[in-house]
């Protein structure tokens, strides 16, 4: 007889109770895990629209950045007349179409002007280097699209570009000088009285994701360009203000 015929083997395996046990942490690890993606997916929203609203808001201060540091500036004329050659330097800006030019009023009303002489620089703010005008001048304000637009203002077939999008708001103010007291004073463009005295630009961007984030949360601190409250809607939103200075305007403070 074989040893083996007379030998049992027993088998183990997991009781119901184990069963239901192993299944409930299992469900609890995936609904964690779900948790955890859910929050890191609206997080990583969060952070895109934010970069957005900060891509946004460079772009256009970088161009009108660059518009005011040529406004008004002069340029060198070579002359070589008869053999003898001269070089003689420009006016800063034509007395027709001055440097700078404000319109104050509401977001849709709000404008800026900056004006250069185009020997000095071709490009407007759109880029273009194209004009046979002797002065080129960008325009800025708001379109309806919520987007802050440039054109330059001689060409009579351009049209308003959109330089950045999601831009609620934009105001500007202009430090005039008052050279009898040496002293600044931040206006409005309907408080300046004379715009050749202007020192330095204040821009304010209100600027807001274009996609909702749900998980974003209001901060009374955050106010906008004109001091109000932020809205609550789900957007990012974020308030810009740079100060840049006309480097041209020599000669206006004693």
């Amino acid at each position: 007889m074989s040893p083996y015929k007379n030998q049992t083997y027993s088998q183990k395996g997991y009781t119901l109770p184990e069963l239901l046990i192993g299944m409930a942490l299992g469900l609890l690890v995936i609904a964690a895990a779900t948790a955890v993606y859910g929050t890191s997916k609206q997080t990583w929203h969060a952070m895109a629209a934010a970069d957005a609203v900060h891509a946004n808001a460079r772009v256009a201060l970088r161009n009108i950045h660059e518009q005011v540091h040529v406004a008004g500036a002069a340029y060198l004329k070579a002359n070589n007349s008869n053999g003898n050659f001269t070089v003689e330097i420009s006016l800063n800006e034509d007395a027709g179409q001055v440097a700078l030019a404000g319109v104050n009023g509401n977001k849709s009303v709000e404008s800026l002007t900056l004006g250069h002489w185009h020997a000095l620089d071709t490009m407007d703010c759109q880029g273009n280097t194209g004009s046979t005008h002797a002065i080129v001048r960008s325009d800025y304000k708001l379109n309806t699209n919520k987007e802050l637009s440039c054109k330059d203002l001689n060409l009579t077939n351009s049209t308003y570009q959109a330089l950045a999008e999601g831009v609620e708001d934009f105001q500007l103010r202009y430090a005039e000088a008052n050279p009898s007291t040496q002293t600044l004073q931040w206006k409005t463009a309907n408080q300046v009285t004379d715009m050749g005295q202007v020192l330095a630009i204040e821009v304010c961007l209100r600027v807001a994701s274009i996609n909702t984030v749900h998980n974003t949360k209001s901060n009374s601190h955050l106010k906008g360009c004109q001091d109000e409250v932020l809205l609550s809607d789900g957007r990012v939103r974020r308030t810009f203000k740079r100060v840049v200075a006309l480097r041209n305007r020599e000669g206006v403070m004693p």
